[in-house]
């Protein structure tokens, strides 16, 4: 019998062409098998996926070390982990906006008149995106003094926190803000702040620093997150300003 993918003849024992690689494929198509294939080549969920989650919890200095150093069959790859875990988010966001109906853009500390940018939520994915590059330069900025990751690999093991965080967020937000009323953005900022705190705790482990070295490292994040939020958000204001999406009548006192 000959490769499906590359036509180099096979023996029947084989389960791999020993040229290109690709798995030898001899039954026919079900959904089963369609699953087990999708899952491994693009989710690679079978027996990594809760693995990686497990690990991020517990030892995740291990997690982001065995991708950096070559060791890519262990855990999921990062990409893979943080795609799944933005998507999974995506979906809570909608959830959040059209079957909770949660106001995701009020404010609770001020009682002017706010517009509502919930909107922004469409573009959750793209934003995720385009902001873990600052993520990545920060959290390098921080661990300079260091020098044990350079830039790409502050990106992996952003991804590899990130994507952690984001798993936790969905598990949380959809039965609490299914059972109770909360205000989001008073939850955002408590889960914010535990945010960092588990990614400094990760971070710290990889670089094996003190924990008072940490925490100095972890607040000066918080203070470059603000000024990144402060710029993202007049940047996102200017857009639907633009847009028409909000106009300066929505800001006026009702």
């Amino acid at each position: 019998m000959n490769c499906k993918n590359c036509n180099h003849s096979l023996r029947t024992d084989f389960g791999y062409c020993p040229v290109c690689g690709a798995k030898v494929i001899k039954n026919r198509l079900t959904l089963k098998h369609l699953w087990q294939d999708l899952s491994f080549q693009v989710f690679n969920v079978d027996n990594t996926l809760f693995k990686t989650i497990k690990h991020l919890i517990i030892r995740p200095e291990v997690v982001i070390e065995s991708f950096i150093t070559g060791a890519r069959k262990k855990y999921m790859n990062p990409i893979s982990f943080f795609a799944i875990a933005i998507t999974l988010s995506g979906i809570m966001f909608f959830i959040l906006r059209n079957v909770y109906e949660v106001n995701l853009s009020e404010n609770s500390f001020s009682t002017a008149q706010t517009p509502n940018m919930d909107f922004v939520f469409d573009y959750q994915g793209v934003l995720s995106y385009l902001i873990m590059p600052i993520y990545a330069l920060m959290t390098w900025l921080l661990f300079l003094d260091i020098k044990k990751l350079n830039f790409t690999e502050h990106l992996v093991a952003n991804a590899y926190t990130t994507g952690m965080v984001s798993f936790v967020q969905v598990t949380i937000c959809l039965p609490l803000f299914g059972l109770f009323e909360i205000r989001y953005d008073i939850f955002n900022w408590i889960f914010l702040f535990f945010s960092i705190c588990y990614q400094f705790y990760a971070f710290g482990r990889v670089h094996k620093t003190k924990l008072g070295s940490t925490i100095l490292r972890g607040m000066g994040y918080a203070f470059l997150m603000l000024f990144v939020f402060m710029g993202m958000g007049i940047v996102i204001f200017l857009i639907a300003f633009l847009t028409g999406q909000v106009n300066l009548a929505d800001f006026a006192p009702q």
